[in-house]
């Protein structure tokens, strides 16, 4: 390669690199998609209940998100949407360890009723 072929090809690189960089950014609907599902998995696995303020911020996030997308400010919306999910992913979680530790104390309770029952069944005369 010469040398004058090597900077056209350097100022094509250099264009190309300047052309994406000012194209306009794509609105993130498939990100803002899957931001509203999650909050709605959130929600339907008792969020609400068990971590308030993860599903609350998750729903702002994606209010903001949707905010700065009808701005045409797609890179924060990208963002705002991403943080949206993992919100609601963790209010998600922290919802199912709720409700696992309340089938855990309800077993525990139900195992003390039949561990004070036992003796007195025993007691009585009934084999």
């Amino acid at each position: 390669m010469t040398p004058s072929a090597a900077k056209i090809h350097a100022v094509i690189a250099i264009l190309a690199a300047f052309t994406a960089a000012c194209a306009p950014t794509k609105p993130p609907t498939d990100v803002l998609g899957a931001a509203a599902r999650n909050v709605s998995a959130a929600e339907s696995a008792g969020a609400a209940t068990y971590a308030p303020l993860e599903l609350r911020s998750a729903q702002d996030h994606l209010a903001q998100a949707n905010a700065a997308e009808a701005r045409q400010d797609y890179d924060v919306a990208a963002m705002l949407a991403g943080e949206s999910a993992v919100d609601s992913e963790l209010a998600a979680a922290k919802a199912r360890l709720g409700k696992a530790r309340d089938a855990a104390e309800a077993l525990r309770k139900q195992n003390a009723d039949l561990s004070n029952a036992a003796p007195r069944a025993q007691g009585s005369g009934f084999r």
